[in-house]
């Protein structure tokens, strides 16, 4: 007998593929932030302080694009074509970007960067939620999520050895690295089985309940998987009178509820405060009053190992302490924090002697990002995925990264002129939102934890849509129907 059972390692499977092509974003966001601080990279392109913020921003344009179409291409051709997909935008992305002679150039390839990733952010946590068994989704779904941060670890480390490269390739060389691990998805995709309820959408009743089989028994018929399978399809045919188009994500009412939801998650995770610290960690750091590039670059590599870190404890986390609970307590935090990072770069910021306040101001940056880390890193992506009911699902989730990236270009575009013109100001006025953002977190979001995706939908439709079957109370033996049940039409 194997280290792995049969559905162990095809789960060990669906996470490796869905975690590889997921690490681009986290490889773009530690390179950016880490290439902002190189000379060879600055000079190249002549690069003033609002350029800086172009060149890191552009990937939103591409990403608001690729939304446009993501979640269409996902529902059509699959969860697997859509991951495919975004790898081979990746891999034009990076050949432009790594061979770029003028910032035109930079750009287009950051721009396709940027489609990559809301294809493949679309496609793969859709694709990791329905494939995951009921009781682990949450620390699926957020294992997922936190592999950005492994990519953006390895990522700092490898800019700690280039900055020492006298020429372009202490940049081009960081780019090329993101290729890397689109390289191993694809190598991995062709093996991987399709996401079961895509399959009973698309009437492929006997390959999805095949495919429950393989992932979630062994292959082997179950009470579980006759009730997973009995309740995906009773959801999926009290969904087929919406087509799936995209009138679907704002009708009926409780859809246009479970939209607003999603649409509130994908800009606080912008906003909160964040992407300030690590996208622009030499302007923090600048701030601080910790100006030596390679003491920024050892931090910026320090700061990704520990966001991995509280990115993994989330992941589990998330399903014993519950997702609105979660994402509360790390906003109130973050927000507290930032006010004592405003306090003490204004005390101890350039010109100060005092090491120990810029050594304090240096931890305070790591609780922010560990605070948003443990919360909004896992549950970003997957929280939407749990709240959109299937027809609204994938094109929900790639209109929401649309939104989510057109608020992040603002943000990115503007954020080091807000540093460079009011310094630690700005961390005053993130945390005024954030009061907001608390506030409409207590009051709107809706707790999942413990919930079948089909269950989940029965908070918003206040329908039962399958008597007897609690999956995610554990309460699977009920009887779902006859055999004949599991290959009627829908």
């Amino acid at each position: 007998m194997g280290l792995l059972s049969k559905s162990q390692g095809l789960m060990l499977g669906v996470m490796l593929t869905a975690i590889f092509n997921g690490c681009t974003m986290g490889f773009d966001q530690a390179m950016m932030g880490s290439v902002n601080a190189l000379e060879q990279y600055v000079d190249y392109f002549n690069l003033s302080s609002d350029m800086i913020g172009l060149n890191v921003a552009i990937i939103n344009v591409g990403s608001i694009v690729g939304g446009l179409f993501a979640g269409q291409f996902t529902d059509a051709k699959g969860r697997k074509w859509g991951i495919g997909l975004s790898a081979l935008f990746t891999a034009f992305g990076v050949a432009m970007q790594a061979s770029a002679v003028h910032q035109v150039m930079f750009c287009v390839g950051r721009f396709l960067l940027g489609v990559s990733i809301t294809v493949n952010a679309t496609a793969a946590p859709v694709w990791v939620m329905e494939m995951a068994h009921p009781k682990h989704k949450g620390w699926m779904g957020g294992l997922y999520m936190a592999s950005w941060y492994l990519a953006a670890t390895v990522a700092s480390g490898l800019s700690i050895k280039t900055q020492y490269i006298p020429n372009t390739w202490a940049w081009r060389t960081l780019s090329l690295g993101q290729a890397v691990p689109s390289l191993l998805a694809i190598t991995l995709l062709p093996f991987m089985p399709e996401s079961p309820r895509w399959l009973v959408y698309h009437g492929k009743y006997d390959q999805a309940y095949q495919v429950l089989k393989d992932v979630h028994g062994d292959g082997l018929n179950s009470d579980l998987i006759d009730a997973e399978f009995k309740e995906i399809q009773d959801t999926i045919h009290f969904e087929k009178e919406n087509t799936g188009t995209w009138t679907a994500l704002i009708a009926p009412k409780p859809n246009a509820r479970r939209f607003i939801l999603v649409i509130l998650v994908n800009i606080f995770a912008q906003i909160v405060g964040a992407n300030t610290v690590s996208l622009f960690i030499s302007e923090v750091l600048d701030v601080a009053g910790v100006t030596d590039t390679p003491t920024q670059l050892t931090i910026n590599l320090g700061m990704n190992v520990w966001n991995l870190c509280c990115a993994v404890a989330g992941s589990f986390l998330a399903d014993l302490f519950g997702r609105k609970s979660m994402l509360l307590w790390a906003t109130v935090s973050m927000t507290l924090l930032m006010c004592l990072m405003a306090v003490l770069s204004a005390v101890f910021g350039p010109g100060s002697d005092n090491e120990s306040g810029k050594i304090a101001n240096v931890a305070m940056a790591f609780l922010l990002l560990g605070s948003y880390s443990i919360a909004w890193t896992p549950l970003t992506y997957t929280y939407p995925v749990e709240i959109l009911n299937y027809s609204q699902r994938a094109k929900g989730v790639a209109l929401g990264h649309s939104i989510c990236f057109a608020i992040g270009f603002v943000n990115q575009y503007t954020t080091p002129i807000a540093i460079a013109d009011i310094g630690w100001k700005y961390y005053i006025v993130n945390a005024c939102w954030n009061v907001i953002v608390i506030g409409l977190i207590w009051w709107k979001f809706v707790e999942t934890k413990g919930m079948t995706l089909e269950e989940v939908d029965e908070i918003f439709d206040g329908v039962v849509h399958t008597e007897g079957i609690r999956i995610g109370t554990g309460d699977c033996l009920a009887k779902p129907g006859s055999s004949d049940d599991k290959k009627a039409p829908i």
